[in-house]
C-alpha cells in the first residue's frame, strides 16, 4: 500500500545516497535496497510488513548514533547538513505513517 509520504521519503533517500556516493561513505545494505526499490518502482507494491522491516533497519543505519549520523554531524557544509535534516524529517514522517 502506497501513501502520500512514501514518495517524499524516496526522494530524500535518493538525495542521501547521492551524498554518500559523492563522499565515498559506505551505503548500508538497507538503504541501498530501498533506494533501488524506489528507482525500479517496486517499492509501492511491496507489502507493508516488508516496508516496515526495511524502514526499521534504515532508521537504525542512518539515525543517531549511526556512522551516517556521525558523518553528517561532522560534515563541514551547511547544505549537506540541511539535506540530512530534510531526510530525517521525511524518514520520521514515513515511519509514523507505517506505524513505527
Amino acid at each position: 500500500m502506497s501513501n502520500e509520504l512514501e514518495q517524499p521519503f524516496g526522494a530524500q533517500l535518493h538525495q542521501l545516497v547521492a551524498h554518500l556516493i559523492k563522499n565515498a561513505v559506505r551505503i548500508p545494505p538497507s538503504v541501498r535496497r530501498a533506494a533501488l526499490s524506489f528507482e525500479d518502482e517496486s517499492w509501492p507494491g511491496m507489502p507493508d510488513s516488508d516496508k516496515r522491516d526495511i524502514v526499521r533497519q534504515i532508521a537504525e543505519d542512518t539515525e543517531a548514533p549511526s556512522d551516517i549520523n556521525r558523518h553528517f554531524e561532522s560534515y563541514p557544509h551547511p547544505f549537506s547538513k540541511k539535506l540530512y535534516a530534510r531526510y530525517l524529517g521525511a524518514l520520521k514522517n514515513y515511519k509514523m505513517s507505517l506505524g513505527l
